[in-house]
């Protein structure tokens, strides 16, 4: 009988470090989630999240998922430094120096998701799906474009489900400023579009995160037939499989929209999302620029040019789905995985 070694991959020990950002939204938590339980088939996986709401906490369970909470960065660094991690992947909030400096010395590699703090330059790579346009002094460990983000099952599915972009009779609408709608450019958005004499059905999205009073929502929703608004604490989902537009905040939403292929019209909800450079027209979407400064015949002209012309919606939709959003975990997956096994090499990438 022959005498055979057999070797054992050990598996290597991954940290995801995740923060609610206010400005950032619950889509964070959502990659951490979606890209710790695809890794956890193969490797031994940890999530640390910093004090968090209900809703935080339940997006992980959602996917059968306990991470470890914590308050202070102190009590971090004692779990860090007892785990001795092959790769930090931080999420969320974005990263101050100290924090990033008291991590480092217990771990391998550090990866960063969308990290536009000072911490983010003592990363071994930031990875940046909220990316500008080209700048010449952009910093060497930044990898960024639409690859970045990460697709859940729940916006996979409603990508394979839906059948046709014909429209709708009448067509319908979605308003989905997610995020927070810091300057309620859903109330303006919707005085807009009720001014708009022709049939339509408006919907619009209320999630978990809208800041605002709805009544005054709901009193305008009076004035005109066939508009209703839609309270989910995941509205936009429910409603993606329906719309024949969106129009939305340009920050995560906008690869929600690609990822499925629907026209879209965006506004920006603050500077930081207008100079987000991926909802352009040459990834197939219509761009307002700063929402708070939306003129009524701007967003009115959009509209009317997506439910004009069957041409413009089939190149819009074209273009969302030439960006193989859907396929956009494997990639990442892989990614991770060459940083966690350090079969990385930035200068080359």
């Amino acid at each position: 009988m022959n005498n055979e070694l057999v070797s054992i991959k050990e598996k290597k020990k991954i940290a995801f470090i995740v923060e609610h950002s206010q400005t950032k939204g619950l889509y964070p938590l959502e990659r951490v989630a979606t890209m710790a339980k695809l890794l956890e088939k193969e490797e031994s996986i940890w999530i640390f999240l910093k004090s968090a709401s209900n809703e935080a906490v339940q997006i992980f369970a959602n996917e059968q998922i306990s991470p470890i909470l914590f308050n202070q960065y102190n009590e971090l660094t004692k779990h860090i430094r007892n785990l001795q991690p092959d790769l930090i992947v931080q999420d969320g909030k974005d990263t101050l120096i100290e924090h990033v400096e008291q991590l480092k010395p217990y771990c391998k590699t550090l990866v960063h998701f969308d990290d536009f703090g000072d911490g983010a330059q003592f990363a071994d790579c930031n990875i940046v799906a909220l990316f500008e346009e080209t700048k010449e002094n952009a910093a060497q460990n930044i990898l960024a474009g639409p690859y970045a983000f990460a697709i859940t099952d729940t916006i996979r599915q409603i990508a394979e489900s839906r059948a046709s972009n014909e429209l709708s009779s009448p067509p319908h609408i979605v308003v989905a400023y997610e995020d927070g709608d810091e300057n309620n450019l859903t109330y303006r958005t919707l005085r807009h579009l009720t001014q708009l004499n022709i049939p339509l059905k408006i919907t619009v999205a209320i999630d978990r995160e809208y800041k605002h009073s709805v009544e005054d929502l709901q009193m305008m929703v009076l004035t005109r037939r066939n508009t209703k608004i839609f309270k989910h604490e995941r509205a936009l989902e429910q409603l993606l499989t329906e719309a024949d537009i969106v129009i939305c905040n340009a920050s995560y939403t906008p690869y929600k929209v690609a990822a499925v292929g629907v026209p879209c019209i965006t506004a920006a909800q603050n500077e930081v999302e207008l100079n987000n450079a991926f909802p352009r027209e040459h990834h197939g979407f219509i761009h307002l620029g700063l929402g708070r400064k939306m003129k009524q015949s701007n967003i009115q002209n959009a509209v009317m040019e997506l439910l004009l012309h069957e041409a413009r919606r089939e190149r819009a939709v074209r273009k969302q789905l030439e960006l193989e959003i859907i396929e956009n975990n494997e990639v990442l997956k892989s990614l991770l995985l060459d940083f966690a096994y350090e079969r990385h090499n930035m200068v080359s990438l």
